[in-house]
């Protein structure tokens, strides 16, 4: 897990709030500020029933943030149809209180994380989540960001971000290791995406997913969003839903007439490397363990379950 290089508490984050918010939202003041949640790169505050202050934890987290907060809008500009909520910016703020970088006052999207939701309850979030990936999947400007890390070839993202095998195979088993790595390389022999690329949310993890009774109500933490190969996102479809529920939402997004075989390929791959990158990287931050776990028996469904108790954590 990358180190925390800050850690704002309640009392800095209330000074900030007191210090920089405009006269047009300083009834927030009256409003409670409780601790929501911390990552690896921001720590999240509750801020009354509508709103929360994001602030990074570390110098790196902070392009991120502001990133986000330039293209949320954009590229979750569709979802507002389907009645999908995305943590929408109304304030930036900037250093002060001893708190070093900039940070964030955005509205608070109701519900709670996929991670949190029996896979079992899941067969009608496989749903929604096809409908709202699909729509934001559409042709990105040319001004659109791009990201080493997200939507471009699988070949390049390995140049710059190699397999940490070793740690895969040490956390999980060589059985399972191997049978990542077979479809990691099942999804380099696969075409590459032939159209323009396209938005993305970046990082649909069932941590980044919000349901309110088993309905998809919210997309968050759009970090990552760029334009490119949707395979990335779809690669939720093996950490978020099981094989039945994976049909189903397959049979959503093939029905736009988008996507092809390949895609698939790339996107179980896509699946596999993160799951990789999770195990090497396991820290303070959501408990991404049963994620995990959920991945490799949708990926590699040959081996061994693995020990419920392997901790994996992260953001």
């Amino acid at each position: 897990m990358p180190e925390v290089e800050v850690q704002p508490t309640v009392a800095q984050v209330r000074r900030l709030l007191e210090e920089q918010l405009p006269q047009k939202l300083r009834v927030l003041l009256e409003q409670p500020l409780t601790p929501a949640a911390q990552g690896w790169d921001n720590a999240l505050f509750r801020l009354g029933p509508a709103h929360a202050v994001r602030l990074p934890v570390r110098r790196a987290a902070v392009r991120c943030l502001l990133h986000e907060e330039r293209w949320t809008a954009v590229a979750g500009a569709p979802l507002a149809a389907l009645g999908i909520a995305v943590p929408r910016p109304v304030f930036r703020g900037r250093p002060g209180a001893g708190y070093p970088w900039p940070w964030t006052v955005v509205r608070w999207v109701e519900g709670e994380a996929v991670a949190t939701l029996p896979v079992a309850r899941r067969g009608r979030l496989a749903q929604d989540l096809a409908g709202a990936l699909t729509a934001v999947h559409r042709p990105a400007p040319e001004d659109a960001p791009r990201n080493p890390h997200r939507g471009v070839p699988l070949a390049g993202r390995l140049r710059t971000a190699p397999v940490p095998w070793p740690a895969t195979e040490a956390a999980l088993g060589t059985r399972h290791a191997e049978r990542l790595r077979t479809v990691v390389d099942d999804g380099l022999r696969a075409a590459p995406w032939p159209r323009s690329p396209v938005w993305l949310h970046g990082d649909p993890h069932p941590w980044n997913l919000v349901h309110r009774d088993g309905r998809l109500a919210g997309l968050i933490d759009f970090g990552d969003v760029c334009a490119g190969d949707p395979a990335s996102d779809l690669s939720c479809a093996w950490l978020a839903l099981d094989a039945d529920q994976r049909a189903a939402f397959r049979a959503i997004v093939d029905a736009t007439g988008h996507y092809d075989d390949d895609v698939w390929r790339r996107a179980a791959a896509w699946a596999a490397l993160y799951v990789t990158a999770l195990v090497a990287h396991s820290g303070a931050g959501p408990d991404f363990g049963a994620v995990v776990r959920h991945a490799v028996a949708q990926l590699a469904p040959a081996g061994r379950p693995l020990d419920p108790r392997s901790p994996v954590r992260g953001e």
